[in-house]
């Protein structure tokens, strides 16, 4: 009986976080400013007519504790300006391919695991990476399981794994110093496992919490 409670109530939040992020971005509670104090709004204006399209995916799936996770992943340090930074799976579109097609195949093709399209609930407002001038589109999936991970090791170093708990948390949040071409600026990161989550990846993961504060 209790198990079956559980899987009603996944189901009903499952719905409630469906309908979140058909809302529009505006009805979102704020939780907290995520990007760098250099990037003038950038990340929420609109992209170069130039800039390259992309596209990533965040899987909420249960953990052995039951609580509702999402994977993140290292980046190999052959991936360029992002190398070492973690990420959400993603990337680049591909000739003749939607945005979420792009979503799933990379997802795929990064962690190992296969999510199918059904289990896509939505979307978040889309964000512009303007330090590599893309703009990427993410789709928020939820499935009922705990995947079975082979990630690329061409692509990924490793994979980390934040509770949805500790996304919440405001305690988790800080501020750290960026040096980029010897310009030095402050920008707020997410700590998981020791690591820091910051830039374009903490934006759309403090989007997400946005939807699920208002999916309560």
């Amino acid at each position: 009986m209790k198990s079956l409670l559980k899987d009603r109530r996944s189901i009903a939040w499952a719905k409630k976080l469906r309908q979140a992020l058909s809302m529009p971005s505006g009805n979102f509670p704020h939780l907290k400013h995520s990007s760098p104090n250099l990037s003038y709004g950038r990340h929420k204006g609109p992209a170069l007519s130039r800039a390259r399209r992309a596209a990533n995916l965040i899987l909420l799936f249960p953990d052995n504790a039951g609580r509702w996770t999402i994977p993140l992943m290292i980046r190999a340090e052959t991936e360029g300006i992002h190398a070492g930074e973690i990420a959400l799976p993603g990337g680049r579109r591909e000739p003749g391919e939607t945005a979420r097609e792009t979503a799933l195949r990379e997802f795929w093709e990064e962690t190992g695991h296969r999510v199918a399209e059904k289990q896509v609930l939505g979307e978040l407002p889309p964000t512009h990476v303007w330090a590599s001038n893309h703009q990427v589109r993410t789709f928020v999936a939820l499935q009922h399981s705990i995947p079975v991970w082979s990630p690329d090791p061409k692509e990924v170093a490793g994979l980390l794994f934040l509770p949805l708990s500790h996304l919440m948390n405001p305690g988790n949040f800080g501020m750290h110093q960026v040096t980029r071409r010897r310009v030095q600026f402050s920008a707020p990161h997410l700590s998981v496992s020791g690591q820091r989550v910051w830039g374009a990846t903490l934006r759309m993961l403090v989007e997400l919490g946005e939807v699920l504060g208002s999916a309560e």
